[in-house]
């Protein structure tokens, strides 16, 4: 599936997300702006959009804004172009009481909480708060992550993990100023008369992460199509008696050198599974890594370690299921939760995540534990030791469903 990076104009029924849990379709474009960005993608229901587009302080809220874009040079430059838009303390409140004003509209109010929002699963650390306070924590959120975007991919700002995740530009290149520029008054031409308020900033986040190279949250949608398919077909027809194990939980580990498709201690892991799964431990393996290491590899960790466990270790192709995106122990956790609920294992008994013995006392540990909270806000299951020390129970939680904006580059 190509990768889409226009902004979904209209709701499409019937288009799930593969990654939703039971009992909720997403009716929107999977695409590489609604993976980051859900909340806008749900805001174009018909109710919503045509009030937010009725809105006189919101109309004029995205005049000011368009105003501020400029047409030539500025100071100081480049900074100062990109600085055009991002989302400042004063817009994100204004719309913050614009939207809860909004939701005295009963009606309305639950055509996109109700029905999109909490059944998404994709606000799910914000359960507890009120319809209009979890629409408000949620703009603030979205905003802030578009601020993000452009604050690494337009002025290099330092992104968590600089290593892999960075801008692609020199930034003291005084050719930046020309490509801004031209960003910005090529995005600012693409206004159309049925934009809403965020439109023109969603373009232009977007366009920084296409130029950037970082359009990764788009790549292999849906999920549980194209390589996945065969296999998303079999866990639904398998006979889960008898099987005390769900999956098989193989975590990435990308190489330093760019020749190498695979790290070492992935090879070493891959063999561990390969095993567990010749005896019996589990019907299916779950492979889970994105393009991380080294810094913008044309190889997928996921990819590369399905090819492996078909073609060395003789694995059957629709035994395996690929989780192509994450980039760090922590998401690969949260990923193949959402997998596991999504492709509907049973719920009933664990997985087993597979590594090596000292990477398991890692993801064991209390340090990751830590950094779940740290950058993800979740913890995306439940933790248990396994049969051997190269083992761990895994038990999917739902709340792995939460959206992380600002983490574009795997939400």
């Amino acid at each position: 599936m190509s990768i889409c990076l226009a902004v979904a104009s209209s709701l499409h029924p019937g288009m799930a997300a593969a990654q939703d849990p039971a009992g909720y379709a997403s009716p929107f474009a999977d695409t590489l702006t609604t993976r980051i960005f859900p909340l806008l993608a749900m805001m174009r229901t018909p109710d919503w959009a045509q009030a937010l587009r009725d809105d006189p302080v919101l109309v004029e809220l995205a005049a000011a804004r368009a105003a501020r874009v400029p047409d030539n040079a500025c100071t100081p430059s480049p900074q100062c172009l990109a600085d055009a838009w991002i989302w400042t303390e004063a817009d994100i409140a204004l719309v913050q009481a614009r939207l809860r004003l909004m939701m005295s509209d009963k009606k309305r109010a639950k055509a996109l909480v109700t029905r999109q929002m909490r059944p998404s699963g994709r606000f799910a650390r914000y359960a507890a708060l009120s319809d209009a306070d979890l629409v408000a924590t949620a703009w603030a959120e979205t905003a802030a992550a578009v601020n993000q975007v452009i604050a690494v991919y337009a002025k290099g700002a330092s992104p968590r993990y600089p290593v892999v995740d960075s801008i692609i530009f020199n930034i003291t290149d005084p050719k930046m100023a020309d490509v801004l520029g031209a960003h910005g008054v090529a995005t600012a031409a693409q206004a159309k008369a049925d934009d809403l308020f965020f439109d023109p900033s969603l373009r232009y986040a977007a366009g920084l992460l296409q130029m950037n190279e970082r359009i990764d949250a788009g790549s292999h949608r849906p999920l549980l199509g194209g390589d996945n398919a065969d296999t998303a077909r079999a866990v639904a027809r398998m006979n889960w008696r008898a099987k005390p194990y769900t999956a098989l939980l193989v975590f990435g580990h990308g190489p330093e050198d760019v020749q190498s498709r695979t790290g070492v201690m992935g090879h070493i892991r891959l063999a561990i599974a390969a095993d567990l799964f010749a005896r019996g431990s589990a019907p299916f393996i779950i492979v889970s890594g994105g393009n991380v290491h080294p810094n913008r590899t044309p190889f997928n960790e996921a990819v590369e370690m399905k090819r492996l466990l078909v073609t060395q270790y003789g694995i059957p192709a629709d035994r395996i299921l690929m989780e192509p995106h994450a980039r760090h122990t922590t998401t690969n956790l949260r990923n193949c939760a959402r997998l596991l609920l999504a492709a509907g294992f049973p719920e009933d008994r664990p997985a087993l995540i597979v590594s090596d013995h000292r990477t398991i006392q890692y993801i064991g540990g209390e340090e990751l534990v830590l950094r779940n909270l740290k950058e993800m806000g979740v913890q995306p299951g439940r933790l248990a030791p396994g049969p051997d020390r190269f083992t761990l129970r895994f038990v999917p939680d739902p709340i792995a469903f939460h959206v992380e904006p600002a983490d574009p580059l795997d939400p």
